[in-house]
């Protein structure tokens, strides 16, 4: 392999889940190790921090105090001062309540600026900003050769990693639409002329996007496909921001699994009337029911509203239509006579060409339908389920698993554990060394 600069860590993407990988390390006290032994982040925006996430026009699903905690008490100074900023002030005084996405977002360009400049000023590390990772090939040693490509596509260059971290985000391939049924039918190319998936319902221009679609009639009636977060979130902002034409039972919701709501504990669920869960739905590390795949703060809210919990006021305009083998066909009539469709089907990570030593493809387990991208230990998985040495990922739709020591063992959508797995795994190998 040829000769190239040497980084013993490259994190590839600087937003949310780069940014949180730096976090968990600083506050693990490993920040400044990681520097001195060579860090390279390559993002292909113009700084690190919030990536897209400032574009939804929803709150977050985690505490505002949450990301206040991340810098209360930091080891590294730089953050830590960060607490008397007027925006982390104003982020803690909304305690345990959550924070619309754009906060959080200017949260994260805060927190990208300082870990920004404290990489730029490490002699070993190195920040590349304005540069996209495009593939990835495995070297005799097993350290991992990067190419890389300027944002205007007019720059190459490449950057020899031990270890290589993909936090590139995720998206809503429109394939999957052609190829996952719902009710019958795929919902492409059937519905193209009246469908929209939920990452574009929930950026600034998505309402105003849905009414055109449904501009000709004076009462639409709409289907949202999906039962998870994101779907929820969807039909709270057409509640919100389409009150003037929703009728009753004009807004449905079509769902394959049921709605799971989070608990702290299983007590506080029964004295609200909820009892869908058993003993393995309550984590044995924290008491909560549904740690991880329950619906939590707004889409909580609504879910409870629809299920009659806790004696929360119905909405009579949403109704829930969950898929069976014996209701195909009600299905399929609501999907018919939509004028709207919005998917909610979920994401996939970005992914990059990942080559072997004699240049071929290596396939993955995420190239398959269901396929995660890592395993339990946060490292890239083959399509055999194998970990691939020197590889991790996390991130929206990464599909990490936390140990049963952190109270887990289902694949998760999100995981504020998931960075802190990846910081451990790192610390728990030997010291990174340059090849000679």
């Amino acid at each position: 392999m040829p000769s190239h600069p040497m980084t013993p860590v490259l994190i590839a993407g600087g937003g949310p889940a780069g940014i949180a990988l730096l976090l968990a390390a600083s506050r693990m006290g490993e920040l400044p190790r990681l520097l001195d032994e060579g860090l390279t982040l390559v993002e292909q925006g113009s700084h690190i921090g919030s990536g897209m996430l400032g574009r939804y026009v929803i709150n977050s699903d985690s505490a505002a105090e949450t990301f206040v905690d991340a810098l209360t008490d930091n080891p590294v100074p730089e953050l830590a001062r960060l607490c008397t900023h007027p925006l982390i002030e104003r982020i803690r005084s909304h305690g345990r309540c959550t924070l619309p996405l754009r906060v959080v977002a200017e949260y994260l360009d805060l927190v990208g600026h300082v870990l920004a400049s404290l990489i730029r000023k490490h002699p070993a590390s190195r920040l590349l900003t304005g540069w996209r990772l495009t593939s990835l090939r495995q070297g005799e040693r097993g350290e991992w050769a990067a190419y890389l490509v300027s944002a205007d596509g007019a720059h190459t260059q490449h950057v020899t990693a031990r270890r290589v971290v993909l936090a590139l985000g995720a998206n809503q391939p429109e394939q999957r639409l052609y190829n996952e049924p719902v009710g019958d039918h795929t919902l492409l190319p059937k519905y193209h002329d009246r469908l929209m998936q939920s990452d574009d319902l929930l950026s600034p221009t998505g309402i105003s996007r849905l009414r055109s679609m449904v501009m000709s009639v004076k009462t639409p009636r709409i289907a949202i496909v999906g039962g998870a977060s994101s779907a929820l979130s969807v039909a709270r902002v057409i509640l919100r921001d389409m009150a003037d034409l929703l009728m009753p039972g004009h807004l449905t919701m079509v769902h394959k699994s049921r709605l799971k709501l989070f608990y702290r504990t299983a007590e506080e669920a029964v004295a609200d009337g909820y009892t869908d869960f058993g003993a393995a739905d309550i984590c044995p590390v924290s008491q909560f029911v549904y740690r991880f795949g329950g619906l939590r703060y707004d889409s909580r809210d609504l879910a409870m509203r629809l299920m009659g919990i806790a004696d929360a006021p119905p909405e009579p305009r949403l109704q829930t239509l969950q898929i069976t083998d014996s209701n195909q066909t009600t299905v399929q009539a609501v999907l018919d006579r939509a004028d709207a469709i919005i998917a909610c089907l979920g994401y996939r990570p970005q992914r990059v060409m990942i080559l072997d030593r004699h240049n071929h493809a290596i396939p993955l387990a995420m190239d398959h339908p269901d396929g995660s991208l890592t395993g339990a230990d946060c490292g890239i998985l083959d399509e055999t389920g194998h970990e691939i040495p020197g590889l991790f990922g996390l991130g929206l739709a990464a599909g990490y698993r936390p140990s049963a020591a952190m109270g887990g063992g289902k694949k998760l959508q999100r995981a504020g554990q998931q960075p802190v797995a990846v910081a451990e795994r790192h610390w728990r190998e030997d010291p990174v060394s340059t090849p000679a």
